[in-house]
């Protein structure tokens, strides 16, 4: 359990980001975004081409997509149907095994990305405009961080399950 001093901040947390949660959501921000991009383009499909992107050194496929975006993989497969039927993606066979198919961005959707990651991040510097860049830097570190500690977080059966005797096996 946190200690007093610390409660209160992770309520400030907590609050935070809840209203950072849909950022890129914001009925102003999809507007200008939409007018600097020039076509309308919805944040998961962004989220779903730099997720495949990142994950270029070890054929990414729907799997990685679905743990990428904290997603289950009927989501992460719709996301990637979308990404594919636009010409974002590609699918192909893996060389290592054939049962599997590896994620590829086409040159479409790389151009798709850069834009969208310059478009956002000049949105980003008009939100922080003002800002000292230690504080920017600050806050890129410690989200980072943040972030970073999420993948660490032990698995736990749902309160329900546990309350109702039923537990995951054991490997």
């Amino acid at each position: 359990m946190p200690t007093s001093t610390v409660l209160p901040h992770l309520e400030r947390l907590d609050a935070a980001l809840g209203r950072l949660r849909r950022l890129w959501d914001c009925p102003e921000l999809r507007r200008r975004f939409r007018e600097r991009v020039g076509r309308p383009v919805e944040p998961a499909m962004i989220r779903t081409l730099r997720v495949i992107e990142h994950a270029q050194d070890h054929e990414p496929g729907v799997g990685d997509v679905a743990t990428a975006l904290a997603v289950d993989a009927s989501t992460a497969s719709r996301l990637v149907d979308a990404a594919v039927a636009a010409g974002y993606v590609s699918r192909q066979t893996s060389p290592r095994d054939r049962r599997r198919s590896v994620l590829r961005l086409t040159a479409d959707g790389a151009a798709l990305l850069a834009e969208a990651t310059t478009v956002r991040t000049a949105l980003l510097a008009e939100l922080i405009a003002g800002w000292p860049p230690e504080d920017v830097a600050m806050l890129a570190a410690l989200l980072e961080r943040l972030a970073g500690t999420v993948p660490s977080l032990p698995a736990v059966p749902p309160a329900s399950v546990a309350r109702a005797g039923v537990m995951e096996p054991r490997s």
